[in-house]
């Protein structure tokens, strides 16, 4: 009984230890105090950016974006490391933008996000104003608003009051071969598997950046703000 004991436990260590060498130690994404190894990408012939000449601030290990000094520009903030299967995690703080004079919220769209392998967005906004929580692509499909912009998941719109007001939210993203999952708080909220077929759409099968965006906004004289912390990734 010892042998088989001890055969079973080996064996196990051979099934097992695999799985748990196959994911890399988590590393966090920014340094918490400058923003090396980061850059806004270069418009309209200019060079690129260091982000902290376009709006972006790092504030006590918090990043923060969407309240540009006099004569900045915002931009998204994308890394010079590239990847392609990993996990990341991170917290995410969204100004709340008021609702319109009329009452409605359908045009309080300020919102922001996380871009992976070029091509997909883990969108961070407010489902009372139609920006959800979700995976969205810019692709021609009959689905689409807007001409391009196609909803994979609608994330959170499943899940109402899941997203905390004036408040820190965990977000945690898989994305690995096509598969593409979100956990928002605890919850998943997206569970998405795509296949890009389109030539143009070929690099989203391979590494890209990560890439957060810069707040958008259409009602003009709101100072809001878009923060991240605790940001980190491994890849599998």
């Amino acid at each position: 009984m010892k042998n088989i004991s001890v055969r079973i436990v080996t064996l196990l260590c051979f099934v097992l230890l695999p799985s748990l060498q196959s994911a890399e130690p988590w590393k966090p994404l920014f340094n918490g105090k400058d923003f090396s190894g980061w850059t806004i990408p270069a418009r309209g012939g200019s060079p690129p950016l260091n982000p902290a000449d376009a709006g972006w601030k790092m504030e006590n290990g918090i990043v923060v974006g969407g309240q540009p000094g006099p004569g900045q520009k915002g931009g998204s903030l994308v890394s010079q490391a590239r990847f392609k299967d990993f996990e990341l995690e991170l917290d995410f703080m969204l100004a709340e933008q008021p609702a319109a004079p009329d009452g409605s919220l359908t045009n309080c769209l300020y919102n922001s996000g996380v871009y992976l392998r070029t091509g997909y967005q883990v969108n961070f906004g407010r489902r009372e104003a139609g920006e959800f929580i979700g995976v969205v692509t810019h692709r021609v499909h009959p689905k689409a608003i807007k001409g391009n912009v196609l909803w994979l998941d609608t994330g959170d719109e499943k899940f109402p009051n899941l997203r905390k007001k004036e408040d820190w939210n965990h977000v945690e993203i898989s994305f690995k071969g096509q598969r593409l999952q979100v956990v928002l708080n605890g919850t998943r909220i997206c569970n998405v598997t795509d296949d890009p077929v389109d030539p143009a759409e070929a690099s989203w099968k391979e590494a890209g950046p990560i890439s957060f965006q810069w707040p958008y906004i259409r009602q003009a004289g709101f100072n809001g703000f878009f923060k991240l912390r605790n940001v980190r990734i491994r890849e599998l």
